[in-house]
């Protein structure tokens, strides 16, 4: 990758929902790219629709394009994007029918390279929400859902990504290759993954594996709540139903053998 690109890629990252807005200084400081270079990509940015100037008022007075943030180009590119992931019209009326059944948060993450993406999710009612959203990545180690993909890529993948260094995102993130090989073999037995406060303080999640016409796990399925109303010993609850959304989705991308937990699901194709 050459120098400029290298560059321009790492500016447009650090734009983050934490911190939408960087005025030149800070994205200088930050990135350590010199201002005028800085400024000549932040401009062709702007010209390409990829980033704004953004107008403020600030006691009273109007501050204008003195900060960026993304732009509409964004937008359109998440757009198409979000097009290529055919799962998700055929996963959201079986999120939809979770959510209502149990007024949870239900996500859907697929897997790219060694991190899991959240591609969908149906908000709970209650007026106290998740921080999830769709667009997030997390490493497959952590948290119930990414981890319901680990634990049935190959073996020798898994070893490559629990060989790399592990990020303590929470109290409970297993940082160690012993604690992630044991808490797959328990996910291949029982058919589930649960986490709390793995990747998010306070937060539980229970997911489950969705089968792709070649049998590989590529997505899986969660709930995912505050870890009061999540516990563990509530499981049961909660994945005899998410067993049955995974089966139908799964049976919908081609996965022609019985879903392996939970109760059989007819593989009439629909």
């Amino acid at each position: 990758m050459s120098k400029t690109v290298k560059k321009a890629l790492q500016l447009l990252d650090i734009f983050t929902e934490q911190k939408p807005y960087w005025k030149l200084d800070e994205i200088s400081t930050f990135t350590g790219v010199p201002k005028p270079t800085c400024l000549r990509l932040l401009r062709t940015f702007v010209e390409l629709g990829y980033l704004k100037k953004m107008t403020f008022q600030q006691e009273g007075l109007v501050i204008d394009g003195e900060s960026y943030g993304l732009g509409l180009k964004f937008l359109e590119m998440g757009e198409r994007v979000a097009g290529r992931f055919d799962i998700r019209p055929i996963a959201y009326p079986y999120m939809k029918k979770l959510q209502e059944q149990f007024n949870e948060a239900i996500q859907l993450i697929t897997r790219e390279q060694d991190e899991g993406v959240y591609i969908e999710k149906v908000e709970s009612t209650l007026p106290v929400r998740l921080y999830t959203k769709v667009g997030r990545h997390a490493p497959l180690y952590a948290g119930a859902c990414p981890r319901a993909i680990l634990a049935y890529l190959p073996e020798g993948k898994i070893q490559e990504i629990l060989d790399k260094p592990m990020t303590k995102y929470a109290s409970q993130t297993p940082l160690t290759k012993e604690d992630v090989l044991l808490l797959i073999k328990q996910i291949r037995e029982s058919g589930y993954s649960y986490s709390d406060s793995e990747l998010e303080e306070g937060t539980a999640s229970i997911g489950v594996p969705i089968f792709n016409s070649s049998g590989a796990v590529q997505y899986a399925l969660s709930v995912a709540s505050f870890s009061t109303s999540l516990p563990r010993a509530m499981a049961d609850h909660f994945v005899g139903p998410l067993w049955e959304a995974a089966a139908e989705i799964s049976k919908k991308l081609g996965y022609n053998h019985p879903y392996p937990y939970g109760k059989p699901i007819a593989m009439k194709q629909t």
